[in-house]
């Protein structure tokens, strides 16, 4: 992984509620161990207005592209919220371009602080 290409605000700010759908949604990676010492990634996005997951991959490796197949499962209005921690697949540059040319508002827990993604840590 490298250098961080994008750290933007937390402009989420912790108010997890929503009055409509697709306005405000959060993401997060977990890891899945199986078998003892294996592990799986599961990516998932949650809607804040009624915290449902709406979408979701997983993968034997956590990657910027497993990231970017979760959100490619979604069509999102323009100007939509997302909110993630500051994991490096969400830093990256091809993380960003994929939000940016979809029209999604990137949001970032400030670092050390899984507070601020909390419904969905």
């Amino acid at each position: 992984m490298g250098k961080a290409y994008d750290l933007t605000d937390n402009k989420l700010s912790r108010d997890f509620h929503s009055d409509k759908p697709m306005e405000k949604l959060v993401t997060d990676i977990t890891y899945l161990y199986y078998f003892g010492n294996c592990k799986l990634y599961l990516s998932s996005i949650m809607d804040l207005y009624n915290r449902e997951m709406i979408a979701y991959t997983i993968s034997e490796c956590q990657d910027t592209d497993f990231v970017l197949d979760t959100l490619n499962q979604l069509k999102l209005p323009k100007g939509a919220l997302l909110h993630s921690d500051q994991d490096s697949v969400y830093t990256s540059m091809a993380y960003y371009q994929a939000c940016t040319e979809k029209g999604i508002i990137c949001s970032m827990s400030r670092k050390g602080t899984p507070a601020d993604n909390a419904c969905i840590e």
